[in-house]
């Protein structure tokens, strides 16, 4: 296995800190977030999109890249870098994680009282 193929498995392991919150956690992987892994000598760069520009968890979330990928570089960190674009959007996430979404929304759907009818 590559080197890229190594560092995609263990940003597997990095969950977004926002699905957590949101009782669906999702790695960054499947949430659509690595935009880019490339090898860059002893080290990999990683280009990550958000799903917001005011993400506050950021530097959890790259505490997580750190301590997965690291192990993999002999110890030296990654060069994380963010794309300004936004181009992150809902499409960019597996199937699996829109159904994992999708049940979750469900499960708060049931929770909510029945609409009185217009009637």
């Amino acid at each position: 296995m590559g080197v890229e193929e190594q560092v995609r498995e263990a940003l597997r392991e990095v969950v977004d800190p926002c699905s957590v919150a949101a009782a669906t956690p999702i790695d960054i992987v499947e949430m659509g977030l690595v935009d880019r892994i490339e090898p860059d000598g002893d080290g990999v760069a990683i280009r990550l999109s958000l799903t917001t520009p005011s993400c506050m968890m950021l530097g959890q979330l790259l505490e997580q890249i750190d301590r997965q990928v690291s192990p993999l570089l002999g110890g030296r960190k990654p060069e994380v870098t963010l794309d300004d674009g936004m181009t992150w959007t809902p499409e960019r996430m597996t199937g699996r994680a829109r159904e994992i979404r999708e049940a979750r929304r469900q499960v708060l759907l049931s929770l909510l009282p029945p609409r009185k009818s217009d009637a």
